[in-house]
């Protein structure tokens, strides 16, 4: 029988770390890994305590010493990237991947997780960042799989995306008929586990890019599900997807600017022009039939939620 590989986690005590973390330390995919290391800038936080307890090897690192990240990373066959992926952390992620390629990694999952930047039609930094750390990792010899989720389902339901639950409305972009997804941290996290043990089990089965989907939606439906959790009729407000790209194009972030202050902008106009549609995905592949866990649903979801 083979060794079992060993996985390292950057972030793993950050917001999406933590649910990659329990999916690898959860029954289903534990028996399948090695030992798991997290890398964090602190070892002796109450953070990465908890997980040494739990059995995590917990590393300090220096993200700007390649030669240190090496070290930290020795052993390792599988890298996992879940520092949040922005302009300010590019140098970070171009230092873990040539750290990984000089210590041996063999299998990177990089910082990629929301939109698929190869289905955008239009230039910006957020999204190009993210393209040029996966090139550069394709260039340093290590085998790549992105996982492309989508748009967060605990991140979504607020005014500025178009859910504004406080003033029963629904702002749509283009038509109630649009299709996007959604996909929650924990099945983002057990997606993660899923790839891994897929690419140990039959490297070529596993895609460059993973898509991946808990639930895909129309803003008409969304519509539905709250008025039915809320008790009271939500509306639909719409606005022209052209006048909306057009302005959006006109105030494109250039290297150097605060992405922030607009994003939200960009995000509505993709979900709005289908590129956050993920009902052909690739969920069969990596949990068949449910197999491993269960899909959480929007449905469930706003259910959950709606006393917060």
């Amino acid at each position: 029988m083979s060794p079992l590989k060993n996985i390292a986690v950057a972030g793993a005590t950050g917001n999406l770390g933590t649910y990659i973390i329990n999916a690898l330390l959860s029954p289903t995919f534990r028996p399948k890994f090695g030992e798991i290391t997290a890398l964090s800038r602190s070892a002796t936080s109450d953070a990465a305590k908890a997980l040494i307890a739990r059995g995590v090897k917990v590393v300090e690192i220096d993200t700007q010493n390649v030669d240190h990240l090496a070290e930290a990373l020795k052993g390792a066959d599988v890298f996992v990237d879940a520092i949040v992926s922005t302009p300010d952390t590019a140098a970070a992620s171009s230092n873990f991947i040539k750290a990984a390629a000089k210590s041996g990694v063999e299998f990177y999952i990089p910082s990629d997780f929301g939109f698929d930047y190869q289905r955008i039609d239009f230039q910006h930094p957020l999204w190009e960042g993210k393209r040029a750390i996966v090139e550069e990792a394709i260039k340093a010899g290590l085998r790549v799989a992105r996982i492309s989720v989508s748009a967060f389902l605990e991140n979504s339901f607020n005014p500025a995306l178009g859910f504004d639950v406080a003033n029963s409305t629904v702002n749509v972009i283009g038509s109630a008929d649009n299709r996007f997804s959604f996909t929650s941290k924990v099945d983002i996290g057990f997606s993660v586990a899923s790839v891994i043990a897929l690419w140990i089990e039959n490297p070529s089965a596993v895609p460059h890019t993973v898509h991946v989907a808990s639930d895909t939606m129309t803003y008409g439906k969304v519509k539905e599900l709250l008025s039915k959790a809320y008790g009271r009729e939500f509306r639909l407000e719409t606005e022209d997807p052209i006048e909306v790209k057009k302005n959006a194009l006109a105030q494109l972030p250039k290297p150097g600017d605060n992405i922030w202050a607009t994003i939200l902008l960009y995000l509505r106009l993709l979900y709005a022009n289908g590129v956050g549609d993920h009902s052909v995905n690739h969920n069969e592949l990596i949990n068949p039939g449910e197999k491993y866990w269960r899909w959480k649903k929007t449905a469930g979801y706003i259910e959950e939620t709606k006393s917060a």
